[in-house]
Formats: C-alpha cells, structure tokens, sequence
C-alpha cells in the first residue's frame, strides 16, 4: 500500500520543490541583470556579439530547466502508471478543493488525515507571522522565494510522516491528554528559541552590511572628485539595496 503514489506525492512535491529553489533562484538574478546591467548577457568577440555563456546565473538556469523536464516526465509516466492501475482513485493534476494526498477511504483514514491538516494548519499558524516579518527587513527577495518553499516542504514532510506512520502500524489514535501537551510545550519552547536566535543573527548581518555600506560609500565623493580632476567621466552603478555601489573613471 506505500506504493500508491497519493502516499508519495507529498514527496514528490518536496523533490519539487528542491528542484525549484536553483531555477527560481537563476530567474532572479536573470532579471536583476537585466533590469540593472542588460550588457552583462553580452560578450563582445572581435567585430561581433555573443551571449554570454559563462553567466553562472544562465547554466544555473538551464540546469534547472532540465532537471525539471525530467522530473516531470518521470511523475507524468508515475502518474499515468498509478490511473491505468487505480481507475477508482484517480489523481488530476489541478484541484482545487482538495488536495490528492488527503484520504479519506475509509473513516480511520478521515482522522488520520484530519490529524495531518491540523499538524500542517498550525505549522502555517506559526510560519507565516515568521515570513511576514522577515519581509519587513529589505532582504533580497530569492529570501522570501526561499523560506516559502521550506514552508511548503516541512508541509508536506509532516503531512507524509502523519500518513506513512498509519501505514506502517506505528500509529495510535486518541488523546494523549497533558503528555501531549508537555510535549507541545517544549516544542513551542524550541521553535521560540530558534526564532529568535535567528532573528538576532538577520539583525546582527543587516546592522554589519549597513555599516560597510555606510563606509563604503564615504570614500566615493573623493574618488569622484580625483576623476574628474584628471578629466574622466564619473559612472556610479548599484545594482540593489544591499550591493555596494559600484564607481568607474571613464
């Protein structure tokens, strides 16, 4: 019974998910050269024009489309496989009402994944307060991009352990009372804890790159003043809030 793909597909879904952190990461940075320095695709060889292969941000990308392709065609044939053998419980690609790894063959199955749907509702009760207040702080945005996909692959890894646990005769049904919620307690305790070191350490990293930027930015007005002196053309390039500004004498 583990091999019904609708128990597999949330680990489908984090392989997916792993697969699109590269490619969203390499469209970012596409689009941010082509906004802020649209030349850089360019390579100029002799009298003509090349694009410019060696972007790591281009073979990143390029990777990452293939390694999509490919997985898509293996869960396509999976899929296909699992419909022709499974005509009564049948996968669709889009639905909206609900998802296909929630069973509810039989009313066992039900409570297993109404457990599994509470675990994940407070694991989105504690995680979006998170990502609402990393967006207050001007990170890149691949950092959101990011944090919204580990969201949705501890999703579905609890929703997978929850499933795969009833499968495997590990799992027991009924309240488990104040052992249950000492168990919670140290939990919540933990995940403070692990918050707020890691909102110390953003604090720290922003404080100490505004401060380089600060200070890097000092020394531009005499580099630019020296430049024209000499009768150069002062060009000045900043790519994002976090990048320090680039200054050339031309």
């Amino acid at each position: 019974m583990n091999k019904d793909l609708r128990i597999q597909l949330p680990l489908w879904t984090i392989a997916f998910c792993i697969l699109l952190m590269p490619l969203t990461f390499s469209l970012v940075q596409l689009i941010d050269l082509m906004i802020h320095n649209f030349d850089a695709f360019f390579v100029v060889n002799g009298t003509g024009t090349s694009l410019n292969w060696g972007l790591m941000s281009i073979q990143l990308f390029m990777v990452s489309i293939l390694l999509l392709l490919s997985f898509n065609i293996l869960f396509y044939r999976r899929y296909r496989k699992h419909n022709k053998e499974n005509p009564s419980e049948k996968l669709y690609f889009f639905v909206f009402y609900q998802p296909g790894e929630i069973l509810e063959d039989d009313e066992m199955l039900q409570q297993v994944s109404k457990n599994a749907t509470k675990k994940v509702y407070i694991l989105f009760a504690n995680a979006l307060p998170i990502l609402a207040f990393l967006m207050v702080i001007p990170l890149h945005r691949s950092v959101f991009i990011m944090a919204i996909l580990l969201v949705i692959i501890f999703q579905n890894l609890l929703f997978y352990n929850e499933i795969n646990q009833y499968y495997s005769g590990n799992y027991t049904f009924g309240n488990k009372g104040k052992k249950t919620d000492q168990e919670l307690s140290k939990v919540n305790k933990r995940v403070v804890r692990g918050i707020a070191i890691v909102c110390l350490i953003l604090a720290v990293l922003t404080v100490g790159r505004l401060a380089q930027i600060h200070y890097h930015a000092q020394s531009i007005p005499s580099e630019m003043e020296a430049c024209m002196e000499e009768g150069g053309t002062a060009v000045i390039e900043k790519s994002s809030l976090w990048s320090l500004t680039k200054f050339t004498c031309e």
